[in-house]
């Protein structure tokens, strides 16, 4: 039989009842008040008092009157002290009930509040696989969190409200209020947790049960952020269990698609060594015959056609791309030799054409002084000259114009020299060809000046273009003028020499 454990008190009476003077018991009794007041936790103030009673009852026996003064003296003392204590222990208890109370309270008013409190708590990081319920995640996991940290300090408040001494009548409120707000949370907590387990464990099935579109990395990634994510969630054992293993059988299976790619490799390294190993030969011979940039891309172009590793690839371009740079660079220099020699020959034909200009403009200037022959060879030298030029746009038209108003000044010449003649004949014959050319060069300078009117008329001209334009039309109206009054003065010497 086991034995049954006996308390101190016991154990003091059986040490009491073991001595025969009642020095010695009332000794003994002092001994073990003591021994009740200066325990390290709470003072056993119940068997105090016993003790005490029992040594009353002991004084009241027959004792030497020495020995009654110095044990009655002691019993006063212990007495007093325990009264201390008992006040002291006392208004401890009353300040931690006050502070209980006060945690309770603030418990209470914060369930009140729970909505808002709720809507103030940062949302939880959800996996990009799951966005699509995102915010049922943050709403249910939110709401749990704030219940776990008002089941936390419950249950510190009930352990704390179980050590303090207080009365029965006033644990048991205390208590009772403690139940009632775990009536408000642990009830809820389990439904909440029951609704995302199920939430969740839906997810998972139907994430184990896809194939996946991805990469095998971006699934083992997948798998990683919802094993993450499990944590993150307040699931019970059995869920969180349940979902560990299905991620673990999906993450075994990825394991295996990847095994068996890897031995797919493998297989392939010998053809990609192959294929690595020919296209080396070729670049050899390239070095050897003298690449091209042509001969390069037609190998970079064969490569594609080919089956290669990664590695592979990466090296041969890169042999490839050292061939290439000196040809590109090569290339590179040509074509600004190029450009730069394009650029200085439109340059030196700018200068000649403004050269040409300024010279035309001498000449017309000069035309009155210069007889005809002079006038004509200069004029052809001056049309030679502007069709080695290139001239275009409005700087051609400029050109044209400045040689047609000289051309006008031969015809003008030749108008004067043949109203010196006698011969009639001649002079008739040559008169028709002469306001023949002079017809035509109207009907130019009309179409001219038609062309240029809607030339000004549009908005794709810039300031200097609008006002060479302008300048050209204006010079265009004064040969018109000139070529209509030589016309009718042709006509009216051909009316008199008919006569």
């Amino acid at each position: 039989m086991e034995k049954t454990e006996i308390t101190p008190y016991q154990q003091f009476i059986q040490e009491v009842d073991g001595k025969k003077k009642v020095e010695e018991k009332i000794r003994l009794c002092l001994e073990f008040m003591r021994q009740t007041l200066s325990q390290e936790k709470t003072p056993s103030f119940r068997d105090f008092w016993q003790a005490k009673r029992l040594c009353l009852d002991l004084f009241k026996e027959k004792i030497s009157p020495r020995s009654r003064t110095v044990f009655w003296t002691e019993y006063i003392e212990l007495s007093d002290e325990n009264r201390r204590l008992k006040e002291v222990l006392d208004e401890q208890s009353s300040f931690a009930k006050e502070q209980i109370d006060l945690a309770i309270v603030s418990l209470e008013e914060e369930l009140e509040k729970k909505e808002l409190l709720i809507g103030e708590m940062d949302p939880i990081e959800v996996p990009k696989l799951l966005g699509s319920r995102a915010e049922t995640y943050n709403r249910l996991q939110k709401e749990l969190n704030l219940l776990s940290s008002f089941a936390g300090r419950l249950t510190a408040l009930r352990k704390e409200l179980i050590h303090v001494p207080l009365r029965i009548k006033q644990k048991n409120e205390l208590f009772q209020r403690l139940s009632s707000a775990g009536d408000l949370i642990f009830p809820r907590r389990k439904e909440l947790m029951g609704e995302i387990a199920t939430s969740f464990a839906e997810d998972v099935t139907q994430f184990v049960e896809s194939e996946g579109s991805g990469p095998l990395f971006q699934r083992k990634e997948e798998i990683k952020a919802l094993q993450n994510f499990a944590k993150v969630l307040t699931l019970t054992s059995a869920s969180f269990t349940q979902m560990r293993n299905k991620l673990s059988e999906c993450w075994d299976q990825v394991k295996e698609q990847e095994k068996e790619k890897n031995q797919e490799r493998a297989e392939k390294r010998g053809v990609f060594k192959e294929n690595f190993d020919k296209m080396q030969l070729k670049i050899q011979e390239l070095v050897k015959e003298g690449d091209t940039l042509e001969k390069i891309e037609a190998l970079l172009k064969e490569m594609r056609d080919l089956e290669l590793g990664r590695d592979e690839v990466k090296l041969l371009k890169k042999e490839l791309a050292e061939l290439k740079q000196p040809l590109e660079e090569k290339e590179q220099k040509e074509r600004e030799e190029r450009e730069k020699a394009a650029a200085e020959k439109r340059e030196k034909q700018m200068k000649a054409r403004s050269q040409l200009l300024d010279h035309l403009q001498e000449v017309l200037n000069q035309a009155d002084l210069l007889n005809l022959d002079a006038l004509v060879e200069k004029w052809e030298a001056l049309v030679k000259e502007e069709k080695t030029l290139g001239a275009e746009g409005v700087e051609k038209a400029m050109l044209q114009s400045r040689l047609e108003s000289l051309f006008d000044h031969i015809q003008e010449k030749k108008w004067r020299a043949l109203l010196e003649e006698e011969n009639a004949e001649e002079i008739s014959s040559s008169l028709h060809s002469l306001l023949d050319d002079r017809h035509k060069a109207k009907r130019k300078v009309k179409a001219s000046l038609e062309l240029y009117r809607k030339t000004l008329g549009g908005s794709a001209l810039s300031m200097e273009e609008s006002m060479l334009t302008q300048e050209l039309a204006s010079s265009e109206r004064q040969r018109f003028d000139a070529i209509e009054t030589m016309i009718e003065e042709i006509e009216e010497k051909l009316f008199d020499l008919e006569e």
